[in-house]
């Protein structure tokens, strides 16, 4: 997959942070009232997400590849998420999500030799702001256990999105990657089933997370897949701060989560703060071990 234009590149992200948005709305909507279990949930994701891939793999005669620490990244990405959000609401799991990848994602670029300008630090600082002018100020302090979760959660993406192989085909590695976490994530079914957690379902449930696996996981992710290499790190973090954003404006039509003003002064923010940082991002470098 190949992302040359500004133009093309500018579309194909824009795909994916609405992408990543509805995989928060969707979790929340089936997790939030009990409609599937989060193991289940999990699971079903992360296999749907694996059939569409393989097939999609087949169609261009590539082989499965080795398993890679990408796959656990994955793995804990989508297993945390899921157990968080049985509790927090879509708008503050959004805002740690995003927190923690932002963090993790320059923080490995930093450690890796990538420049992080000053004016960038400011950018990211400022979206920061409007993230928690929009969630941090008008919610309840949810529960530590779920807040560490979703932070764990934020952190396995950032790793995810900043380990991609460099020189790997990004479907090859993108089905490597959900094939293997979906067999640990049924390991991971059985043993919460053993261990008497229920993991009961419906049907509706069951379809929110084949969609959220199918389409707003695993195209999705092999999209980000395929841009992340061609931006700086600062933009990657940064852009997907609009998440939150989207998620906040979706829960508010779809999940029925208040829309106050907050929102008017976070989307300020939270824009201004992508629009600087993206100012003289310099190109990614490339990653030890991609």
């Amino acid at each position: 997959m190949r992302l040359t234009s500004a133009t093309t590149l500018t579309l194909a992200t824009l795909v994916v942070l609405f992408g990543m948005a509805a995989n928060s709305l969707l979790a929340r909507a089936a997790l939030m009232n009990h409609l599937v279990g989060p193991a289940l949930f999990t699971a079903i994701r992360l296999a749907s997400g694996a059939l569409v891939l393989i097939l999609l793999s087949a169609m261009r005669g590539l082989r499965l590849r080795h398993p890679s620490l990408t796959a656990v990244f994955l793995l804990v990405y989508a297993a945390a998420f899921s157990y968080t959000y049985v509790v927090l609401g879509a708008a503050m799991g959004a805002l740690l999500l995003f927190f923690a990848v932002q963090a993790t994602m320059l923080a490995v670029g930093m450690q890796r030799g990538e420049r992080v300008t000053g004016l960038q630090m400011v950018g990211a600082a400022v979206a920061l702001t409007g993230l928690y002018v929009l969630v941090g100020m008008r919610l309840h302090r949810p529960p530590l256990g779920d807040v560490a979760g979703m932070l764990a959660a934020g952190c396995a993406w950032g790793l995810y999105s900043m380990w991609n192989g460099r020189g790997t085909p990004a479907l090859a590695q993108t089905t490597a990657n959900f094939v293997y976490a979906a067999i640990a994530a049924v390991a991971l079914l059985a043993w919460s089933r053993a261990a008497g957690h229920g993991q009961s379902a419906t049907w509706e449930g069951i379809g929110w997370a084949m969609l959220s696996g199918s389409v707003t996981s695993s195209l999705i992710y092999l999209l980000w897949y395929a841009i992340v290499p061609r931006l700086a790190t600062a933009v990657a973090a940064t852009v997907q701060l609009a998440v939150p954003l989207l998620v906040a404006a979706g829960a508010w039509l779809w999940l029925a989560e208040p829309l106050t003003w907050h929102l008017v002064i976070a989307t300020i923010l939270l824009l201004s703060g992508i629009a600087i940082t993206t100012i003289k991002a310099q190109p990614a470098r490339p990653l030890a071990g991609r």
